[in-house]
């Protein structure tokens, strides 16, 4: 790789680790942007060198901020990408070696190798393994002119190879439109779940979930109830753009939210990620969502682009499935509660301090302590769960994702980290 390949990525990686990067979607193009230019490098001589180095660098990537799982759900979309143009090219190479007349010795030697790779071979390799001897000597010129004929042939050949590496970078193209589009392919499900006079019910703020209601609007009358989503107070801004796009909207605190189920007919949510089993990484608070609505029969509707996919389980001992917001955005540094232990410990220090022998004992364990955890996510577990919605134009259950993950993935890359497998396995 260049150098200002390996600096783009050391200033994304960065970005990650510094949380510069915000959301999941920014995260996943950001990856295929950077593994684009890495297909598309002179460098990569054959498939199996352009699979290790997109391995390399997702895993460099990965490695930044291990929380966001889309980043390897990229990675691997694009290795499965490649993956299927080597085993297109090898269906090729099998058909030719069928069909081809034999005893010609060109066509085999350029059929030996599948496009994929015959597009990152020199176009004038030698083609011929014949030893000169005397007994081949008068041969010879003839030899070479049939040589010369079957270079050309190849570089011919070289040409039209190189439609499957060009394939590779298209189908990255396709992927980063793909998440492009996201939100209008999730939307223009809208109609088909939601109905004329229900009420919904939205957990915090989501741009998924408003471009699906906002599209709805357009052909259903509705109302949606906003929970808060306390302590980020993201519903209110939820409410705020579901008002102004003419959407009843009704704003309720975290504590209503099983009083309230009662009467709703269904609940769209969002995920952080989908994980192999069917369950979800969702906003923290959703799992109290979710258990409501299955204490009062409502089905519980989870938006999810499909690059949000993983193939890890909520069991897989070397991933944190969580991560940890600021404190302050529950008790503010200044507070009263949190100066009290600190006043404590430093008036115990001193007096301990002045009683000289007595300091080595250390603090007593009486001292008050304060510790203020504010979790990013919560498990919402796949029975809670009624229906996946994606951007691939239908949905499917929980029980479904089995399919999904060896339809977008292949099972080679399921694991990218062999550290995991290593744990997995012992």
């Amino acid at each position: 790789m260049s150098q200002a390949f390996n600096d783009r990525v050391e200033a994304f990686c960065r970005r990650l680790t510094d949380r510069r990067i915000d959301g999941t979607l920014a995260a996943a193009k950001g990856t295929a942007e950077l593994l684009r230019q890495l297909v598309t490098s002179s460098r990569l001589n054959t498939p199996e060198i352009m699979l290790a180095e997109v391995k390399r660098v997702g895993l460099r990537i990965q490695a930044a901020k291990p929380i966001e799982l889309v980043i390897g759900n990229i990675v691997r979309r694009v290795m499965h990408i490649i993956r299927e143009e080597m085993e297109a090219e090898r269906e090729e190479q099998d058909d030719d070696l069928v069909g081809g007349p034999a005893g010609d010795a060109a066509a085999a030697g350029a059929s030996s190798v599948g496009g994929l790779s015959r597009a990152f071979r020199h176009p004038f390799a030698a083609t011929s393994t014949r030893t000169l001897s005397l007994h081949n000597l008068l041969d010879q010129g003839a030899l070479d002119e049939a040589a010369e004929a079957a270079m050309q042939q190849q570089a011919a050949a070289a040409t039209t190879a190189a439609a499957p590496a060009q394939q590779v970078i298209d189908g990255v193209n396709d992927l980063i439109q793909e998440l492009k589009d996201i939100d209008d392919a999730i939307a223009s499900q809208a109609v088909e779940h939601i109905h004329a006079n229900e009420v919904v019910l939205v957990f915090g703020y989501s741009r998924t979930v408003l471009h699906f209601l906002r599209r709805a609007a357009e052909k259903r009358n509705f109302e949606v109830v906003v929970a808060e989503a306390a302590p980020t107070y993201q519903g209110q801004q939820m409410a705020s753009e579901l008002a102004a796009a003419g959407i009843h909207a009704t704003l309720i605190p975290d504590s209503a939210i099983f009083a309230m189920m009662a009467r709703v007919n269904k609940v769209i949510a969002t995920a952080h990620a989908l994980l192999a089993n069917g369950s979800v990484m969702a906003p923290v608070g959703m799992h109290v969502v979710a258990m409501a609505a299955r204490r009062h029969s409502v089905p519980c509707v989870v938006l999810c682009g499909i690059y949000k996919l993983s193939t890890l389980f909520p069991h897989n001992p070397s991933v944190n499935f969580n991560d940890f917001r600021d404190p302050a955005d529950l008790l503010p540094y200044n507070h009263e509660a949190v100066g009290l232990p600190r006043r404590a410990r430093a008036e115990a220090l001193l007096k301990l301090g002045e009683e000289g022998d007595e300091w080595r004992a250390g603090l007593p364990s009486g001292l008050p302590e304060l510790t203020v955890a504010n979790p990013s996510y919560d498990y919402v577990p796949p029975e809670l769960i009624s229906l996946f919605v994606t951007d691939q134009g239908h949905g499917f259950m929980p029980s479904y994702v089995y399919r999904q993950l060896t339809e977008f993935y292949h099972r080679q890359d399921f694991i990218l980290d062999a550290t995991q497998l290593n744990q997995l396995i012992g």
